[in-house]
């Protein structure tokens, strides 16, 4: 019971016998402890070191058991005070171990050279991922082409989360690769869009993200692994805002295939930003609401946008009236 205050089990067995009545030795607290003779003599120094024990200079004195009150007391206050030490020590650890966390610790930034390199690395990555992959992707392919992603099909199979943001650049309406590619990527889940893309860049369930540092020689690629959370956080809110405004990616084909809209589109438009109803604006273009309302719903999906308001704003952005 007393081994909370800091009092041994063989002190505690000694001081109980002392406070049920004086001993005249060693030898009889031996004999009602049970105790050998040198470790009763132990435990009287410790019990004398705490002030629990009176033992007197004459050998043939009594020796007696302080009063437990104040003596215990004043040993609880102790314990108490180094308890509250130790809390205030483990609080202290606790703030430097989540701030090192927060900051990735040693490993907050990982540099990884050359294609092969960052070829089995960005593979890696793609295979920690246990929930989400947010992306930006543009031209030059530093390691690994996006045709030939695999460990992406597998992360895709496995149920992980997938939202590319892909350059504008790689639209060439030149190309049949690159529809086809996206064909290939949208039918295994992949969402994505398209917009002006600053940099390759990969956040991985947000936790760590994978960064191509822009205007490097193709020649000497490198990849930096980032962990601190503050710059994952960073990279992670670019990739949402520029996922919200960028285009999904068949009314981004459709835009560059197709050029500007058609004068029967530029004339509805103009017509609703106007402030015509659908009504009024069937009449004028002699058509059925119903048709009004499916090529704004088909002009709200080119704009990448899901309001009349959104499609005014970006209407105006493209020079469509």
């Amino acid at each position: 019971m007393l081994e909370a205050v800091g009092v041994e089990p063989g002190e505690e067995q000694v001081y109980l016998a002392l406070a049920a009545g004086q001993a005249t030795g060693v030898d009889e607290l031996s004999e009602r402890t049970g105790l050998s003779g040198p470790d009763v003599r132990e435990a009287l120094a410790g019990l004398a070191a705490k002030g629990l024990v009176d033992i007197p200079a004459d050998p043939a004195g009594a020796i007696r058991a302080a009063p437990p009150d104040p003596t215990l007391k004043l040993l609880a206050l102790r314990r108490m005070d180094e308890l509250r030490k130790a809390q205030t020590v483990i609080a202290e650890l606790t703030e430097r171990f989540h701030a090192r966390e927060a900051w990735g610790g040693a490993e907050a930034v990982e540099v990884v050279r050359g294609a092969r390199a960052i070829a089995e690395r960005y593979a890696m990555l793609q295979r920690e991922a246990t929930r989400e992959i947010c992306s930006l992707s543009r031209r030059p392919a530093v390691a690994v082409p996006a045709a030939e992603n695999a460990a992406q099909r597998e992360a895709l199979r496995a149920g992980v989360r997938y939202r590319v943001v892909y350059d504008r650049d790689l639209l060439d309406p030149e190309s049949l690769q690159i529809p086809l590619m996206l064909d290939q990527w949208a039918a295994l889940g992949e969402e994505m869009r398209v917009a002006s893309v600053p940099f390759k860049l990969m956040v991985i369930d947000r936790r760590q993200a994978a960064l191509v540092p822009p205007d490097l020689p193709p020649e000497q690629p490198v990849l930096f692994v980032l962990r601190a959370r503050p710059v994952v956080d960073c990279l992670a809110w670019i990739v949402d805002r520029i996922w919200e405004s960028a285009l999904p990616v068949p009314a981004a084909l459709s835009e560059v295939s197709d050029g500007p809209l058609a004068t029967d589109d530029r004339r509805l438009l103009a017509l609703l930003l106007a402030g015509y109803t659908d009504q009024a604006i069937a009449s004028q273009l002699g058509v059925s609401m119903r048709t009004v309302q499916r090529r704004v719903q088909r002009l709200l999906t080119v704009a990448g946008v899901q309001s009349r308001i959104q499609l005014g704003w970006q209407a105006a952005r493209r020079n469509w009236i």
